[in-house]
């Protein structure tokens, strides 16, 4: 079954915050809310047999589709007795339906009409992406940096904002640490410092994604046409409560 928010029963009892609320730094734990990875991105119009490679520090893994007509069908072999068997579907329509077996698979896909679908797998380990390509270049520019402080939650890190030799602009977060939940999201800011919830959103932000990652380092490329005047500082923003959990300005 494919864990909506990567908690069980135990995850869900627990309050992710409670380190924090004690007054402990999020940097002391190693905890990382549970998070996909793009395996590959898959296309047909019929029968498709795919060699998929899970790793073996996944949890699990997952196939998200989209059909238009006809109907469709997944298995996977081998596979943990604790495993679904054939699934099919009507089409038109989407869904997703997990596996837990590891290492190298054998996705089959039994379609009728045009279908799309996204193999991802599951982690719980810190992300630690390398730099871009272009980052490392001579030609790159780091047009600011600011290291992460506490507004309504508690977490470290380092923002630094990169203009890429194409010219378009990149976010790299080093060393990130917050609390294992999930609902944490990247906020792009022009308030210069913001200090409370309110600040971060009287100028517009602009809503990026949800982090990769709630531990590690991770990059992010920028909307094309983004201005380095539009990000003067970072915000991790937590969804469930709305309100502005850290933020770092960039200088």
């Amino acid at each position: 079954m494919v864990a909506g928010c990567g908690e069980g029963k135990e995850e869900a009892r627990r309050d992710p915050f409670a380190a924090a609320l004690q007054g402990q730094t999020p940097s002391a734990s190693r905890k990382v809310a549970p998070r996909w990875e793009r395996v590959a991105t898959l296309a047909g119009a019929g029968d498709r047999t795919e060699r998929l490679r899970i790793s073996r520090r996944a949890l699990q893994w997952r196939v998200r589709w989209r059909c238009s007509a006809g109907r469709i069908a997944f298995s996977a072999t081998p596979r943990l007795r604790s495993d679904r068997g054939r699934v099919g579907r009507e089409c038109p329509g989407a869904g997703a339906v997990a596996w837990s077996r590891l290492g190298p698979v054998r996705l089959r896909v039994a379609a009728t009409g045009r279908w799309t679908a996204v193999v991802e797998q599951q982690f719980d380990t810190a992300l630690n992406e390398q730099p871009l390509q272009g980052m490392q270049s001579t030609r790159a520019r780091v047009l600011g940096r600011g290291g992460f402080y506490w507004m309504d939650g508690k977490g470290t890190g380092e923002a630094l904002l990169y203009r890429l030799p194409t010219g378009r602009l990149a976010l790299r977060l080093e060393d990130l640490r917050i609390p294992p939940t999930a609902g944490m999201f990247l906020w792009l800011s022009e308030a210069r410092r913001p200090k409370t919830s309110k600040e971060a959103i009287g100028t517009p932000p602009l809503r990026l994604r949800e982090v990769k990652s709630t531990l590690g380092d991770q990059n992010y490329l920028l909307p094309r046409g983004l201005g380095p005047d539009a990000v003067r500082s970072v915000i991790i923003w937590y969804r469930p409560t709305r309100t502005a959990y850290i933020a770092a300005a960039l200088h």
